[in-house]
């Protein structure tokens, strides 16, 4: 992978030895940045060295001096160069995809100083100009975020939660899950019946993701007996388009087993689950295309058990031969010649058997290994994934503590500022009566 480019007016200053550092380091130095001269992040994720659109990217707007002086203001900017290929890829860079979700390129990321994503985009524009206020518009959410939860954190109980509803709405919602659990905490607090419906949504939405992975994973490791155990258990207690959901993931894990007819029979029970809905309606359509592929794949059997006889190869005309001897001549050479090709195609058949099984003993052996890596992959970047995401929860729910013991030692102030301005009051009080009685004695 080549190094990582940076454009020195814009970026963050950092020495060209330093260049070959992981791509989390250089994100932890751009938010150290951010932090201390209080401005976003600009995430640039690109691919210059290979990619058209990339390339022009970053010569008709990024490498541009209007650009890079304007892009001073309010960010820091980072720029990673993502390669052709995943396998060519480091680590951090896979890690930050799944952590930001961009699957394009060039795309860019917005984050506040604390490294919270507000903002995504994929989009570019012909020139500078146009970019820059593509960009101005995507800073503005941030902005407006911040007024919101502000507004919101004067409020009390429904109209709270409604206020903070409203401000995570306006943000890309596949960041919400792992990047805003505080203000999911206060919806929660503040809407303990629930009546505004987000928090429930977004648990759904991440319940359906993690649901998804789980079962495409069993999918790539071909278990699908698993599949159709988990399907049936999964869906013991659920209804309607919920229970359809997931009864097609037993559909298609029996279609693969090529057991067509429990196939049908899954599909006929999933459309009396709800009728009516987007998979109901489509219910008859995939019933039909199993039948067709066991039609099909009996053709293909029967095709195999009986094949078509090949018609004999002559190589004389009958006709032209008047010589009875020659023709018993010709007849036994072609038979000579027969058996040898006979004997010839066993030989070429039993070396060909032992070289396809040497192939598929080696493949057995790669797809093994594959898998192994595969798996460990996984289970390295989930357990990554999660340390990360509970670093930042923990992190976020610090602050929410933190701000809430500021706000309890406020009011405990305020309190004993009052206990002592009823203090004073009285004393005051007590010298103007002094007061009057002495100008009464006089």
């Amino acid at each position: 992978m080549k190094p990582f480019p940076f454009f020195a007016s814009a970026l963050i200053a950092i020495p060209f030895l330093l260049h070959a550092k992981a791509p989390k380091e250089l994100l932890k130095e751009a938010q150290a940045n951010a932090t201390q001269s209080k401005k976003d992040v600009l995430m640039i994720f690109s691919g210059s060295g290979w990619h058209p659109q990339s390339k022009a990217f970053e010569e008709k707007v990024l490498k541009t001096d209007p650009f890079k002086k304007a892009m001073d203001k309010d960010f820091v900017q980072v720029l990673f160069e993502v390669p052709r290929t995943r396998e060519e890829a480091h680590k951090h860079i896979l890690e930050l995809e799944q952590d930001y979700h961009f699957k394009t390129i060039p795309s860019v990321v917005l984050t506040d100083l604390k490294g919270r994503p507000y903002a995504y985009s994929s989009e570019t524009r012909e020139n500078a100009a146009e970019y820059l206020k593509h960009l101005g518009e995507m800073h503005q959410v941030r902005v407006d975020r911040d007024k919101a939860f502000a507004a919101a954190f004067k409020e009390k109980d429904l109209k709270r939660a409604e206020l903070y509803v409203k401000a995570l709405k306006a943000l890309p919602q596949n960041f919400i899950r792992d990047y805003y659990a505080p203000e999911l905490t206060l919806i929660a607090e503040a809407d303990k019946e629930g009546k505004t419906g987000y928090v429930a949504e977004i648990k759904k939405a991440e319940a359906l993701k993690q649901e998804k992975a789980r079962y495409n994973l069993m999918f790539r490791d071909k278990k699908y007996d698993d599949i159709v155990k988990a399907s049936q258990k999964d869906g013991e207690n659920l209804k309607g388009e919920d229970a359809q959901r997931i009864k097609m993931y037993e559909v298609q894990a029996l279609y693969s087993l090529k057991k067509y007819d429990e196939a049908v029979t899954a599909v006929v029970a999933m459309k009396k689950l709800a009728p009516e809905s987007d998979l109901g309606k489509q219910a008859d359509k995939f019933g039909d295309q199993i039948k067709g592929a066991k039609t099909r794949a009996a053709k293909i059997k029967e095709m195999a058990k009986n094949p078509k006889p090949r018609k004999p190869i002559v190589s004389k005309p009958v006709a032209i031969v008047t010589d009875i001897n020659e023709l018993k001549k010709d007849a036994k050479k072609a038979e000579e010649d027969l058996v040898k090709a006979i004997a010839s195609e066993k030989d070429l058949q039993k070396a060909k058997a032992e070289a396809d099984q040497k192939i598929t003993t080696a493949e057995a052996a790669l797809n093994t290994l594959r898998d192994a890596a595969k798996k460990a992959e996984v289970v390295l970047k989930n357990a990554a994934t999660e340390r990360e995401k509970l670093a930042r929860k923990a992190q976020a729910m610090k602050d929410v503590v933190e701000n809430h013991e500021a706000m309890e030692k406020r009011k405990r102030d305020i309190s004993e500022l009052e206990k002592r301005a009823a203090g004073l009051q009285k004393q005051a009080d007590d010298l103007r009566k002094q007061a009057d009685k002495i100008k009464k004695g006089k």
